[in-house]
């Protein structure tokens, strides 16, 4: 009974201190979305006489009339959604906490990246109960989507919390948050109107 109250104890002091950062967080200004796209001849000719005698190789596996393939990195997924809505190929992946996904939509590949944070609360037990002595977090900036527990774009994480004893009766409590891949298959394929086999767990490449 003793350590089912302390343990329960330990975690409203979490919901606590979750409470007051969700009261106390500011409005994120948006930023503007940008294209960056780089359009280059397919074989690289300067003269333009050459170029007129002998026509430009067409890209493999597109129409001819499709163009160079370039990459474009989107920073709001309204914008990708609205590029990239029934693309008849996706894909997924979270590397190094940054969830990625990219998909070919009119010969362009477009890609929308956003890190998954971490969290950390280091507390130390009295007589007089808990007291925090530092919250941690991957970046200041995700402060937002750690409270929220999900990624701006929407696809919601899943949660595991974690304690470690440190030294001096102090504990680190982890809250790792993690993308589940079915999850987000199933998440990305209805945001983009696509079949759930259309999205695999990869990357595209120009």
């Amino acid at each position: 009974m003793g350590f089912e109250r302390n343990f329960d104890d330990k975690m409203d002091v979490m919901d606590l201190i979750i409470n007051v950062l969700k009261d106390h967080e500011s409005k994120l200004d948006e930023l503007v979305s940008r294209l960056e796209s780089l359009p280059l001849p397919l074989d690289g000719r300067a003269d333009e006489s050459e170029a007129e005698d002998e026509p430009l190789r067409p890209v493999v596996g597109l129409p001819r009339h499709a163009g160079p393939v370039v990459t474009v990195v989107l920073k709001r997924w309204a914008d990708f959604r609205l590029k990239c809505e029934s693309s008849r190929l996706v894909a997924f992946d979270t590397e190094e906490s940054v969830f990625e996904v990219s998909a070919l939509a009119g010969g362009v590949v477009y890609v929308y990246r956003e890190e998954v944070p971490s969290m950390g609360i280091t507390y130390r037990e009295d007589e007089e109960g808990a007291r925090v002595e530092g919250i941690d977090i991957s970046k200041p900036g995700l402060m937002p989507a750690a409270l929220r527990e999900k990624l701006d774009c929407g696809l919601e994480f899943t949660r595991r919390d974690l304690e470690t004893n440190i030294d001096d009766g102090r504990t680190l409590h982890k809250i790792i948050f993690e993308i589940d891949p079915m999850v987000a298959r199933s998440w990305i394929a209805y945001q983009l109107g696509v079949d759930d086999s259309d999205v695999v767990q990869g990357k595209l490449q120009k």
